[in-house]
């Protein structure tokens, strides 16, 4: 080789290796962003709250659901419209509240991710999620909660009217939210996981709320036929890790049958029954299993304790109570539930089992009913539930065979029961406390169930102003006992919650699913 040919070799041997030499601080230097890329996500991803693992552990995929339930809303306006099915449908889907409710009912962090109450229970400091958006891309911030608490007061849209202990909302910087109160509020942080925390994009215009929903949650509206379908699609701009379902669509039925047959032929995998009457054939469909769970709801016989009718008496609502029999009721419910014997549930803090109170017992109903003469009584107005007729009826024997008086009972339509309720017009009702924010109904200025009774007016307030959880579950465990020794109501059972759902259907929630369904963690496989 010539001398030419030896320089050349070296040469570009040389440059090659000075070539290769200089990619390596570029790859170094790739290796070494992608990392700090990394960690600052994993660190941004706990900060925001969420954990990093689930975007791993659950991707978002492609499937779709199709979920058939009861009692379709009327619009999806849920500024004011305080049904249980359009909260069911949207908080926890669409809306997102500053607290949440859990499984369990217990309160958790929302689009406030925490929170600090001062000892003396008057401030309330929430530190908001910062990277929120709205489903348009507008930013979530402390002026979108201000407005929104602001445009909740001042309309009176349903929920809002409980805040009536807040003096001043400051927004100090766009991540913090401090609440100053003229009085302790013990259900503050349970009213805003409801309506009233809801934060709502108050800067967009033109937003068609009976038809459609803006929100900061895992889905959006994709369509809405009333009375008939709700389909949610996957929102691209969530926060969190996305929704596990890119679509789902909420069914609505007339009739357990109905949502029975839906579930036999395939047209829904996930199925939540209203009276329970089809849930064994539901339990024999192929790939189908039952799913139980528990709800706030309490059924209860309401005495109209007004001076219009003879259960003012406290003796009377007392032989009232002893009378009827729980199981009359509770066996003919085909979702079943738990014997309660006061207003709050077993999900709801200061929960006490209260049904040895007043047991069944008719030989103590019977002498005290024998204090009140025939003429003295009457004839006993008692209202039920269409469809509850026959437990109506086998109520109303109860009554009359210790009592010796007449009763007269009527079957109605459920708007009917609720204004006769309202006007005072009857003695007893068969009828349902809704959530844990009704508990206090029997000792709220208002309520057509209040019992005028000062002990149990005060022992609510209490309960309602003291400073910190445990004062409180000490204090509204006091007012049930209060309210239950009166015979405010003959309180029978809380109602399970139940669900039939394919076999290939996961990440649901069980409880509470009559007022919550949140869908975001819902797969198919």
């Amino acid at each position: 080789m010539s001398r030419t040919g030896k320089y050349a070799y070296r040469t570009y041997r040389s440059s090659h290796g000075r070539s290769s030499a200089g990619w390596v601080p570029w790859v170094v230097f790739m290796v070494v962003s992608v990392v700090m890329i990394g960690v600052l996500w994993i660190g941004w991803q706990i900060y925001q709250g969420r954990s990093p693992i689930d975007s791993f552990t659950h991707p978002a995929g492609n499937s779709v659901l199709k979920v058939g339930l009861r009692t379709a809303p009327d619009s999806l306006d849920i500024r004011k419209d305080s049904s249980d099915s359009l909260q069911q449908a949207l908080i926890g889907n669409v809306y997102e509240t500053l607290v949440k409710r859990g499984d369990d009912n217990s309160l958790q962090p929302g689009l406030a991710q925490s929170w600090d109450v001062s000892q003396d229970g008057l401030t309330y400091r929430f530190n908001l999620r910062q990277g929120v958006r709205f489903s348009n891309g507008d930013v979530m911030n402390s002026d979108s909660v201000l407005q929104s608490l602001q445009q909740g007061i001042t309309n009176n849209y349903p929920g809002y009217e409980a805040l009536n202990t807040i003096k001043t909302v400051a927004n100090p910087d766009n991540h913090t939210v401090v609440f100053t109160l003229t009085k302790p509020n013990a259900l503050l942080l349970r009213l805003l996981s409801g309506r009233a925390g809801i934060v709502y994009d108050t800067k967009a215009v033109a937003i068609d709320y009976m038809n459609g929903a803006l929100g900061t949650g895992p889905f959006t509206v994709s369509s809405y036929n009333k009375g008939h379908s709700l389909v949610l699609v996957r929102n691209n701009r969530y926060w969190g890790t996305p929704a596990s379902c890119a679509s789902i669509t909420l069914q609505y039925f007339d009739s357990d049958t109905a949502l029975a047959d839906a579930m036999e032929k395939g047209n829904i995998q996930m199925a939540v029954p209203l009276e329970g009457n089809e849930n064994k054939r539901l339990a024999a469909i192929a790939d189908t299993k039952m799913v139980e769970g528990q709800s706030t709801r309490v059924r209860f016989l309401a005495f109209n304790s007004t001076v219009a009718s003879i259960f003012c008496d406290e003796q009377a609502r007392k032989a009232a109570r002893y009378a009827m029999n729980v199981q009359t009721v509770m066996s003919a419910d085909g979702n079943g539930g738990v014997p309660v014997g006061g207003p709050i549930d077993p999900l709801s803090t200061g929960y006490e089992d209260l049904t040895g109170l007043y047991p069944y017992n008719p030989a103590k109903a019977g002498p005290l009913f024998h204090y009140f003469s025939s003429s003295y009584l009457g004839t006993i107005s008692f209202l039920v539930p269409q469809g509850e007729g026959d437990v109506g009826r086998e109520l109303s024997k109860q009554i009359s065979s210790v009592s010796g008086f007449k009763v007269n009972l009527e079957e109605v339509d459920q708007k009917t029961l609720q204004q006769r309720i309202s006007e005072g017009k009857y003695d007893i009702a068969l009828t349902t406390l809704s959530n844990t924010l009704d508990e206090g109904a029997f000792a709220e200025s208002g309520s057509p169930f209040v019992l005028q009774d000062s002990r149990a007016q005060q022992a609510w307030a209490n309960a309602v102003h003291s400073r910190n959880a445990s004062e409180y579950e000490a204090n509204v465990r006091a007012y049930a006992r209060e309210v239950s020794n009166n015979a405010a109501a003959h309180w029978l059972y809380a109602r399970k919650s139940i669900m039939a759902v394919k076999s290939n259907i996961s990440g649901y929630t069980k409880n509470m699913t009559d007022q919550l369904l949140p869908l975001h963690d819902v797969s198919v496989k």
